[in-house]
């Protein structure tokens, strides 16, 4: 199976709960994507964070002056 930008594709079976799924289709459906790329770039913020946590940084939400709003923590 081929992707995007012609790379190879694996396909998984996810199993997951009615709420999870509900908040899974409902950001897609804001950001005018598909679950699936919603679960691809959620992928790619766990790695941010796994590789800044790695370098003893920490992850968080700034606001338009680079004030911290919400550090994210726990992951």
């Amino acid at each position: 199976m081929v992707g995007q930008a012609g790379q190879q594709s694996v396909e998984y079976t996810l199993t997951m709960s009615d709420a999870l799924n509900t908040k899974l289709n409902r950001i897609a459906a804001v950001n005018g994507g598909d679950p699936g790329e919603v679960l691809a770039k959620a992928i790619a913020l766990y790695e941010v964070a796994v590789t800044a946590q790695a370098r003893a940084c920490s992850l968080a939400v700034l606001d338009a002056n680079n004030q911290v709003q919400t550090k994210i923590e726990g992951l």
